[in-house]
């Protein structure tokens, strides 16, 4: 390391440990791949086999107005072991309509006084090609249904329109794009407790998906350019000038989308079979877009290596007006002030890029155990940061120390590392938690058993529950099949604030 990259790795730390401390203060205030069928180990039925749920949607954006129309149609086989009588759906776009409260926790970063409601209205509703009843109730669509038998296929198409808000958040909008995260009606998941119909929590990411077949058709004005989840098709003009784009892609378990118009540009390299796009304002530091690339790119590889190899075609790196960085299934956003400034901050790029793994092919529930992605992706974005850029790994681990020091006041108010999303208060505590002393609890486990066996245990974890829904438990009895029982009893001590040493 020369004396430019020792004064940067100083800066940097330094930098993290003034955030950390100001996230402490307001914390105190408040595929393309081979096919497969996978299985779902919450599913309550003596058959694991999960068939996927089809999305086929087809929307028009009109960027002027800000609104969306289109139509969802929706294959789903009745992998619930049961016959039902209803199906449930998220609509989270409705969390952001005129009559919701948007108060505390991530709403408190998200809304201003700029701030415009928006909402989705679902229109009519097709059983099987018959029009059927329907009702929506804050994010919950439910469909009511005569008979769906154990296994059988039912077919479902949703009209629907939607008013994009405008806010900070994963779905918004500001001059120059239009961001839509978590805006597809996705199917609820089904467990031996029933639909988890979770409300759309204000603190961590509360989304609990399986993956699915898309397929994407999207019209928007010639001057626009459209990233996603899957790679686009090339674009087929309309008679009235706009072009149509679309998209196909398979085990994924939502499917996000930016429209862009004419001041972003875009830098791409090849890394194995997926190409690693970052999409860019012409106004933004030109250095900040390359060393963001050059990281989202670095570390796509390094995870494929360790961990498993990334099976979709391509990865976005979108810069958005989000407040923070956001990770969705082969598109993650990038917050403006990232890529404005030429003090080049490349931290979000990399963690975000390991929520593909923890939370994109190996799913969890991320309002019930969120520490299995955020614990998961901060550890493995430091692993990642010591090799490959170490003066921003060392920060990582100084910011570590700042915020984990004072969690005993929060685990004696009944606040753990393997807390559910719904019992916290603050961003502040859940980062110090969930992210960073779940971080610690893993960095302390590898520092006894070596980088080597971590790696082949996460390996192991990955190739288990790819394209599946993984639990806490799941975690564990990796670990404890080859550590013996004294795995199980660390990680439980340590999510229930009772921190122990590893000992072989």
């Amino acid at each position: 390391m020369n004396k430019g990259e020792i004064k940067k790795g100083r800066v940097y730390w330094l930098a993290a440990i003034l955030i950390a401390l100001a996230v402490l203060l307001s914390g105190c205030k408040e595929n393309n791949s081979k096919e497969t069928t996978g299985t779902n180990k919450n599913q309550p039925s003596e058959d694991k086999e999960f068939i996927p749920t089809e999305y086929d949607s087809t929307v028009t954006v009109y960027v002027e107005e800000k609104t969306i129309a289109g139509t969802l149609k929706v294959k789903s086989t009745n992998n619930t072991g049961k016959d039902q009588n209803k199906i449930y759906f998220h609509v989270y776009p409705n969390q952001f309509r005129e009559d919701v409260d948007l108060l505390g926790g991530f709403w408190r970063q998200i809304i201003d006084e700029n701030s415009e409601p928006g909402s989705m209205e679902v229109t009519e509703v097709q059983v099987d090609g018959t029009k059927g009843s329907f009702e929506v109730k804050d994010t919950i669509l439910e469909i009511p249904l005569d008979k769906w038998k154990k296994g059988q296929t039912l077919d479902l198409e949703l009209k629907f329109t939607m008013k994009v808000p405008r806010n900070s958040g994963r779905f918004a909008y500001d001059d120059n794009a239009i961001w839509l995260g978590n805006w597809i009606p996705i199917q609820a998941v089904y467990e031996k407790r029933g639909w988890v119909t979770d409300p759309y929590h204000s603190i961590g990411d509360p989304f609990y998906s399986q993956v699915g077949k898309y397929r994407v058709n999207v019209t928007v004005p010639s001057n626009y350019k459209v990233a996603s989840t899957g790679k686009e098709e090339d674009g087929v003009k309309e008679q009235d000038g706009s072009m149509t784009y679309t998209t196909t892609i398979d085990n994924v378990r939502d499917f996000a989308m930016v429209i862009m118009d004419e001041n972003y540009q875009k830098l791409s390299e090849q890394v194995g079979e997926t190409t690693v796009n970052i999409w860019y304002l012409a106004s933004d530091s030109q250095e900040a877009a390359k060393k963001n690339h050059e990281a989202g790119i670095r570390a796509l590889s390094y995870f494929s290596k360790v961990y498993g190899p990334y099976p979709y075609p391509e990865y976005d790196i979108v810069r958005t007006g989000m407040f923070t960085a956001m990770e969705f299934p082969g598109l993650i956003y990038l917050p403006k002030n990232i890529l404005e400034s030429n003090e080049t901050e490349i931290g979000s790029v990399v963690h975000e890029t390991a929520h593909q793994w923890w939370y994109g092919m190996v799913g969890n529930n991320e309002v019930k155990e969120p520490w299995l992605d955020e614990a998961m992706a901060t550890y493995s974005s430091t692993r990642f940061m010591l090799e490959e850029f170490p003066e921003h790994g060392a920060g990582e681990l100084e910011m570590r120390k700042v915020m984990t020091q004072g969690t005993e006041v929060h685990e004696r108010g009944g606040l753990f590392i393997g807390s559910s999303v719904d019992k916290f208060k603050n961003i502040g505590t859940y980062s110090q938690l969930v992210y960073q002393k779940g971080a610690l609890m893993l960095e302390n486990l590898e520092k006894v058993i070596g980088k080597e066996k971590m790696d082949q245990l996460l390996q192991n974890y990955f190739n288990e529950n790819r394209y599946e829904i993984a639990t806490g438990s799941d975690f564990i009895s990796v670990f404890s099949e080859d550590l013996g029982p004294e795995a199980k009893e660390y990680f439980e001590n340590w999510l229930s604030g009772k921190e122990t040493e590893f000992k072989q």
